[in-house]
């Protein structure tokens, strides 16, 4: 009777051995294959997170691409042509006044307009990116939470505070005793009160007389080497040593000199002349063109072939 108990006792204590092993082999595949599927959907959103940014990347560079193209190469030649009446009809229309304005000035306006849209839309692209940049990394950071955060090491960040100091410190010092230490400015271009109006020196060439037809002479080809925006103040500046008349004499050489040559493509002047022009501001400088007051200072014409 003991044998009996005894060898029943053996077989049920293999039973349990034996079910408690099946228990855990059937078990283990199950785990390994939750894991290998969450392995591969895990891979599978970094892919498609991947591709996403990729994607939008390739996208805002060629729509920056062809936007150059369109209003950097072609928008100029289609002004140009309808300029000269050989583009379509619906183009020709668009610009009717060849006798008063030349066609650099029609340039010039589509490049300001064109600058102002370029900037806009470049703001844009950077708001997208970041946008896609951002929930590209947030879908990753769901998918693969990281491990734990490594802590920056105290001298490390006793540097950082420090350069930040630096930095702030002396950009306070500045902004307050209203002094100019490099790399350090109070910025004093931007912390004046603008005035109610403005007012600067600027040059215009008569291209007829009767009736008188005027441009602006705002185009860096007409008297180059020099630029517009400084050429008031150096006109200024010989107003102020009693040499105003020399001085327009000298840019209206210079510009025809420049046109003969093929440098530039503004009409023959029968004159030149300066004015004080004066503007009262507005958002955008939208009246550039339109000055509300412009007053005679004085007027030369060309010199006669051969004259000193």
């Amino acid at each position: 009777m003991a044998a009996y108990t005894t060898c029943n006792h053996m077989q049920n204590t293999r039973r349990r051995k034996v079910t408690s092993r099946l228990q855990v082999s059937s078990a283990v595949p199950v785990n390994s294959g939750n894991c290998v599927r969450s392995g591969v959907l895990a891979l599978s959103e970094n892919h498609r997170s991947r591709h996403l940014l990729l994607f939008w990347t390739a996208a805002l560079v060629v729509a920056a691409v062809l936007w150059g193209v369109f209003a950097y190469s072609l928008t100029p030649a289609l002004i140009a042509k309808a300029y000269q009446g050989e583009s379509l009809p619906i183009f020709n229309r668009l610009i009717g006044g060849q006798a008063h304005h030349p066609v650099t000035e029609y340039l010039a306006r589509w490049r300001r307009l064109a600058s102002k849209v370029s900037f806009g839309l470049a703001v844009l692209g950077v708001y997208i990116l970041l946008v896609v940049v951002g929930l590209t990394r947030e879908a990753m950071v769901a998918l693969n939470p990281p491990a734990g955060k490594v802590a920056m090491s105290k001298p490390r960040l006793l540097v950082v505070y420090a350069l930040g100091a630096v930095i702030f410190g002396g950009a306070l010092f500045d902004l307050v005793r209203d002094t100019e230490n490099w790399p350090f400015s109070p910025y004093p271009m931007f912390s004046e009160i603008p005035p109610k109006t403005l007012s600067m020196l600027r040059l215009y060439g008569v291209v007829q007389r009767s009736p008188l037809v005027e441009i602006q002479l705002d185009n860096n080809l007409y008297l180059q080497p020099f630029d517009t925006s400084r050429v008031a103040d150096a006109l200024n500046h010989a107003r102020q040593e009693n040499r105003l008349d020399e001085g327009v004499i000298d840019c209206l050489t210079r510009y025809e000199a420049l046109r003969r040559a093929g440098r530039h493509h503004g009409p023959p002047l029968v004159a030149m002349r300066i004015y004080l022009v004066t503007w009262t501001p507005t958002p955008s400088a939208s009246n550039i063109d339109r000055p509300d007051r412009k007053e005679l200072w004085t007027e030369v014409a060309p010199r006669p072939e051969g004259s000193d």
